[in-house]
């Protein structure tokens, strides 16, 4: 399941433990600039925009202040965020589906590849990619529990 979103995405598989790291460059107001610029593209995209109106609504700012706390506890800027909340907070949303990731992927790695130097856009994308990978993962167990047996 994971090479099959890695292989779609573009994604080069790798199995080498994840090592944090501080980065120059890498601070907490380019990570919202990084956010806030992703999700004005996510909004403005006809595949994931009606998908993400439809979930944050009048929320945004929260929801982009909950993003960027998740991005500031996964780069170690911070450590306030709950992960324990994360994949809860994919898997509430049934219009959340596995075959959405990839055009994540390609907008999150445009717009970290447009605002940041080339060192810290790799590595938000390999933290994206990752993180991708593992919602993918209960995504589609998910999804495989929402059809019928006699469908499968």
């Amino acid at each position: 399941m994971e090479e099959a979103l890695i292989e779609r995405a573009g994604m080069e598989v790798v199995t080498a433990e994840y090592q944090h790291r501080s980065l120059p460059g890498l601070s907490s107001a380019a990570l919202h600039g990084v956010v806030v610029a992703f999700y004005a593209k996510v909004r403005r995209d006809p595949l994931l925009g009606p998908v993400f109106d439809q979930i944050i609504g009048d929320e945004w700012d929260a929801h982009l202040e909950k993003v960027c706390a998740f991005w500031r506890y996964a780069t170690r800027i911070d450590r306030s965020y709950n992960s324990r909340d994360f994949i809860p907070a994919h898997l509430k949303h049934p219009q959340i589906r596995a075959s959405l990731l990839p055009r994540w992927i390609v907008l999150f790695r445009q717009t970290a590849r447009e605002l940041c130097p080339d060192e810290v856009a790799e590595h938000l994308i390999d933290i994206a990619e990752r993180m991708a990978a593992s919602i993918e993962i209960s995504l589609t167990r998910r999804e495989s529990a929402d059809v019928p047996e006699r469908v499968r």
